[in-house]
């Protein structure tokens, strides 16, 4: 034990540097819960970490990365905004290089307890300590010198930088528009690194010139994937990172330590301890139940082996460790817990929207009461209104496709609060256009449509002057891109997201084409008919990337992949045009690209595959795609009557119920057949889903 055992009975410790005392949680574990075993070690750690919390600022230690992911958690969810600012405090000091690295760290796991709260102070210290690293970089030699970098090396150092860059996006994507900056960076670090420092077994050495495996840059890297793969849910990423945890199985010693290098020796407590975070991160992500369990003879052997010593005589290491079991024990019973590792969530003392009783009485309005996804719908609804954050009509963890969704279910719901802040950052997007708000400007349109259509969501010539501009600017873009967006899809990376230019013109040919619906032969500015352009975007993709002999739609020209989602985005599209026209060749060419997607189509889990390259033991079957693809077979149906369509959207919202729905979240995809553990997610996808579920129970009613 770290401390004698009267010691765990005291609740209340005095935090330096704070005016308030703070009581720390108990934290009890569920008897049910891998943490269980380890509930003594927490609350004597729990301890020893509160009475360290003045050498945060003077450490040259990871004491002021750990102990704060373990003390920021443990506060009380009472703790106010002032205490939780002034306890991190002492992380915002200036410092070299190698204590940024520790620091910056100790600054998220502050984020993490306040998550919705603005908090200009953290924010720029963590933005200066970034750019400060950023520079420090241009000279590895000097960076590294000093312990514990140097075990370290230039890869580990530099992966590390990429994972605390890839963090703040989940910390300040509301708040400042630079998140997306430092995100791009942190990936880019990755994929240089993949490129100069990878082995071909898969692990990382210390320089890109080493050629065997060392477990601290190849456990630092595992780090940096795995944000990566939260950040981009790309698939690449999460392989990669199970490459590497099966390139240090040379490193494994028979009690399930790992040893530095090849050379053995003894194993470093600090190396494991940061392996077990990076193990606990990818089953996080992936569901394998095999990184779990290694994380827990790891935890053994720190706790209550060999490596217990070290532990014992060491108070950031103990801090560690103890953070690593409330990690352990979140994954499996709290999965809305507020600490470093996981997607900061709304916490109680900020939770200012609908109540749960509201939400469940909106629930009540936007689906029937026998509806049989009813579970999931509600479970849904009540995690996006009560505990997404969300500022200023954004909510977080989207791909920018939340809005237009969003609103759309709000609306419907009687919702007054949440909805016309939506609506009203929309009107600010279009009212000057940027480029970085693209895919917030070309989803959220859709936003506009129930704001005109319900009222009292705001002022209805505002939401029509933005709706006009929108047509403005996209008819614009297409015009200048001549009716297909490759152009726009080099410029911006297929929208951002490697979507590609069909994807991109299906978009905004819904958009347009749904304008046309609503307001019929009416002209913008005019000259501009966004039903004629609307026709022009679906000829420009039939002309660049229809694929006659396979029924099929590219992603972009020159592509063999048949993938789902310019298929699914096509086929909407399409029916819109003929919602628009009633040209009956629209629906037959919805109806022809449906069944060429028949390739993609698995029997066994009732869902598509992403696209050919993901099938077999690559599997990757998503909600993003599915979802859309649900969404368009729902349009079959109503257009054509018939029950196989509506048969086939039932069966994908079985298979998301089914495989990806888990305690209020419907999770981004699986992956080799298995869901995640934790954050990914995404939120726009699950406002989709639920608009989509409300349309098939006004389906069933007709």
């Amino acid at each position: 034990m770290l401390l004698p055992a009267a010691l765990v009975l005291l609740a209340c410790a005095r935090i330096a540097q704070s005016a308030d005392t703070v009581t720390l949680a108990k934290h009890p574990f569920a008897p049910n819960s891998p943490a269980a075993p380890f509930q003594t070690f927490v609350s004597d750690a729990r301890r020893l970490a509160a009475s360290t919390t003045a050498a945060w600022q003077s450490t040259d230690t990871d004491l002021s990365a750990w102990g704060p992911a373990l003390i920021f958690p443990l506060l009380e969810p009472t703790a106010s905004t002032d205490t939780v600012l002034s306890l991190a405090a002492p992380l915002e000091s200036t410092g070299s290089a190698p204590l940024l690295m520790f620091r910056t760290l100790g600054l998220y796991a502050a984020k993490s307890r306040l998550p919705f709260t603005a908090t200009p102070t953290v924010m720029q210290a963590i933005d200066r300590n970034l750019h400060t690293l950023e520079h420090a970089t241009r000279d590895w030699d000097s960076f590294i010198a000093a312990a514990p970098l140097s075990a370290w090396g230039s890869v580990g150092a530099g992966a590390w930088i990429a994972y605390l860059e890839l963090l703040y996006r989940d910390a300040f994507d509301l708040s400042d528009p630079n998140a997306s900056r430092w995100s791009a960076d942190g990936r880019r670090i990755v994929d240089q690194l993949l490129v100069r420092g990878r082995l071909p077994n898969g692990g990382f050495g210390r320089d890109p010139r080493d050629e065997q495996a060392a477990l601290w840059p190849t456990a630092l890297m595992i780090y940096a994937l795995v944000k990566a793969y939260e950040n981009e849910e790309r698939v690449a990423y999460a392989s990669h990172a199970i490459a590497a945890v099966a390139a240090l199985d040379v490193l494994r010693a028979n009690d399930g330590s790992y040893f530095s290098t090849t050379a053995q020796g003894v194993p470093d407590a600090h190396a494991n301890a940061y392996l077990a975070g990076a193990l606990l991160l990818l089953y996080k992500d992936t569901g394998d139940v095999q990184y779990r369990e290694r994380v827990v003879t790891l935890l053994r052997w720190l706790t209550s082996g060999p490596g217990a010593a070290a532990v014992r005589r060491d108070a950031n290491l103990s801090a560690h460790v103890a953070y690593l079991v409330l990690l352990l024990d979140s994954l499996a019973t709290q999965p809305w817990e507020n600490l470093l590792g996981r997607r900061p969530m709304r916490v109680a003392t900020e939770l200012g929207g609908p109540s749960a009783q509201t939400v469940g009485e909106m629930a009540e309005r936007l689906r029937p009461a026998t509806f049989p996804y009813r579970d999931m719908f509600d479970g849904v609804l009540h995690t996006l209104v009560e505990r997404t954050p969300f500022a200023a009509g954004d909510f977080a963890y989207d791909y920018g496709d939340a809005p237009g969704y969003a609103a759309t279910v709000l609306f419907d719901g009687g919702d007054t609060t949440i909805a016309p802040q939506i609506v009203a950052r929309e009107e600010r997007l279009l009212s000057r256009p940027w480029p970085h708000d693209f895919d917030e400007i070309a989803f959220g349109a859709g936003a506009l449509f129930p704001a005109v259509d319900h009222p009292g969501a705001g002022d209805t010539t505002a939401v029509a002057r933005a709706l006009n501009r929108y047509v403005l600017l996209s008819s614009g873009m297409a015009i200048a891109d001549r009716y297909y967006f490759d152009w726009l899809d080099w410029f911006t990376n297929g929208g951002g997201y490697d979507y590609g230019p069909t994807v991109i013109g299906a978009q905004v040919a819904t958009t347009l084409l749904r304008y046309a619906q609503r307001f019929h032969d009416q002209r913008v500015a005019w000259v501009i008919d966004p039903l004629l352009v609307g026709r022009r975007l679906l000829d420009g993709a039939d002309h660049a990337a229809w694929d006659a002999a396979r029924h099929v739609y590219r992603a972009r020209p020159g592509s063999e992949l048949v993938a789902l989602l310019p298929n699914a985005m096509m086929i909407i599209a399409l029916l819109d045009a003929h919602a628009a026209t009633g040209d009956a060749a629209d629906v037959a060419r919805a109806e022809g690209t449906a069944g060429g997607l028949e390739v993609l189509w698995d029997g066994s889990r009732g869902a598509y595959y992403a696209d050919t390259e993901q099938m077999g033991d690559n599997a990757y079957e998503s909600l993003s795609t599915n979802s859309y693809a649900a969404l368009a077979f729902l349009r079959l149906f109503e257009a054509t009557h018939q029950p196989e369509y509506r048969d086939r959207a039932v069966k994908i919202f079985d298979f998301i119920k089914r495989d990806l729905y888990a305690g209020g979240i419907v999770y981004h995809h699986l992956y080799r057949g298995r869901r995640a553990a934790g954050d990914i997610w995404c939120s726009g996808c699950n406002w989709r889903l639920l608009a989509e579920l409300m349309e098939l129970a006004r389906l069933e009613k007709e």
